[in-house]
């Protein structure tokens, strides 16, 4: 064979192993650049472009996947108390807890923040998207999360959205997760399937508000209300809380979850609020006239927090003849860091005419004793997520017991929500929470419910603060 062919085809041969060696490099290249560039550099999850791209091959696949949308609450006040790396290294520890407790199947993403969506290809239902979304909670409940030598309560809010009933695109099934998530975030639900109801870009929530005024001329509404007991000795009840309730007649009975975050938005929250405080006290009115005499205790938004509630308050007051020091007007932590100037002039009205003042879910948000000084509030309730942990989490005992110990110091009544168990009320009882509140005792009951519960529980023994009957700290409220 002719030497220069010899050496002309292996000079081919080799530029052509070589050109096919440098096209398997640029292609693992442009392989690596992609999964890079669909990979979330902190914790090595798929990030949101990796979300998009299968939700959008399941979707064009006929299939129905359900999302779970995951956000960590108080995760800005870790970040601003330990600082931006304790953050990352908690957010690299969440991954790998909803890594492990989802399943194979599933497909966890960060979407940014402390924003994580888990994928479930389908079919699925509803039912075990919410199994799945409260086995999710539980993992990050028993996580062993530390920064340093500090260990962290991990906590989380999640919505729900399924393809085809709550979305037809990728896009829709991401909003729709989100509203729901914000929706269990606010009514600190842990987890909530979307609801157009509580979409306010939805044509249906327009319809909701309108459904919900012709509700309140066609008496859809009803209050239930839910009892609270002495901590102390003796076993008084001392007062019931007004729960608003919607009949809807299609919908069945629906929680204030469903429809409140919604009018809050909107103007028809102040006559709601008139509604529900003058169906409170004409019902606490009526149960005096029976002999049953207790406080009634009213939530507030932080929306109604103007000129206006004082005026609420005086013509429910004048039209039932009701004791000013036997209502109690409960408003959020939230309202108070919303606007501080605000709360401080309206409770401070309500102070003067004799109505007592209560906040509501003390220690959710980012209020503390502190910033209670200046206030002229009469008792503070104990958020309901330290109350139902209490005894299986050591760290929220110091925490309610500091909460009572300082209250006590400035005056104020300390309620604790969510009891469930005689061993929890027991432990309320020995630090010295004044009032006990939750389903161990009755969950929240129509009217005549109520009153026939009251009766067979309690019989004659009930407590007013205004009669002083009830043992509460000494000293002047502040």
């Amino acid at each position: 064979m002719d030497t220069a062919w010899i050496a002309w085809t292996t000079v081919v041969l080799v530029t052509a192993a070589a050109a096919v060696a440098l096209a398997v490099v640029v292609r693992r290249r442009d392989r690596s650049s992609a999964r890079a560039a669909r990979t979330d550099a902190l914790t090595g999850l798929g990030n949101r472009d990796a979300l998009a791209e299968r939700v959008g091959r399941l979707l064009a696949g006929g299939g129905q996947p359900g999302l779970l949308l995951l956000d960590l609450d108080g995760f800005r006040e870790i970040n601003d108390t330990l600082g931006h790396s304790a953050g990352d290294a908690l957010l690299r520890q969440v991954a790998g807890v909803l890594d492990r407790t989802v399943g194979e199947t599933a497909q966890v993403t960060r979407l940014g923040g402390d924003e994580f969506a888990v994928l479930v290809p389908g079919p699925v239902r509803g039912q075990e998207l919410e199994v799945l979304a409260k086995r999710v909670l539980v993992g990050l409940s028993m996580g062993q999360f530390t920064s340093g030598p500090v260990p962290l309560d991990v906590q989380g809010s999640i919505g729900i959205a399924l393809a085809g009933p709550d979305g037809s695109s990728g896009e829709e099934l991401l909003q729709h997760a989100d509203v729901a998530m914000y929706a269990a975030k606010r009514a600190r639900a842990g987890v909530l399937r979307y609801d157009p109801a509580h979409d306010p870009h939805s044509t249906n929530a327009l319809e909701v508000l309108g459904q919900l005024r012709q509700a309140m001329e066609e008496d859809q509404l009803v209050v239930h209300y839910q009892p609270k007991v002495s901590g102390g000795g003796g076993g008084q009840l001392l007062g019931f809380e007004a729960l608003v309730r919607w009949q809807h007649p299609t919908r069945g009975l629906l929680p204030p979850a469903a429809f409140l975050p919604l009018v809050e938005r909107t103007r028809l929250i102040h006559p709601l609020t008139r509604w529900v405080l003058l169906t409170a006290v004409r019902q606490a009115a009526t149960w005096r006239a029976q002999g049953l005499d207790t406080t009634i205790s009213v939530n507030i938004s932080a929306a109604t927090l103007d000129e206006g509630l004082l005026g609420m308050v005086e013509e429910a007051l004048a039209l039932t003849r009701w004791p000013a020091p036997q209502l109690v007007l409960e408003i959020t932590e939230t309202a108070i860091v919303v606007d501080p100037d605000g709360a401080r002039r309206a409770v401070q009205r309500l102070r003067e005419r004799g109505v007592r003042v209560s906040v509501d879910d003390f220690g959710a948000g980012a209020t503390s004793l502190v910033h209670l000084r200046g206030l002229a509030v009469h008792e503070l309730k104990v958020d309901r997520q330290f109350v139902t942990e209490l005894m299986a989490h050591p760290e929220d005992e110091v925490i309610v017991s500091s909460v009572i110990a300082l209250a006590h110091r400035l005056g104020l009544v300390v309620v604790a929500e969510g009891v469930e168990d005689p061993v929890t009320a027991e432990r309320l009882r020995a630090m010295g929470c004044d009032e006990l509140q939750g389903y161990l005792f009755a969950r929240p009951l129509p009217a005549a419910e109520a009153l026939r519960w009251a009766r067979e529980e309690f019989g004659a023994r009930t407590g007013r603060h205004a009669a002083g009957t009830v043992d509460h700290p000494a000293g002047e409220p502040v």
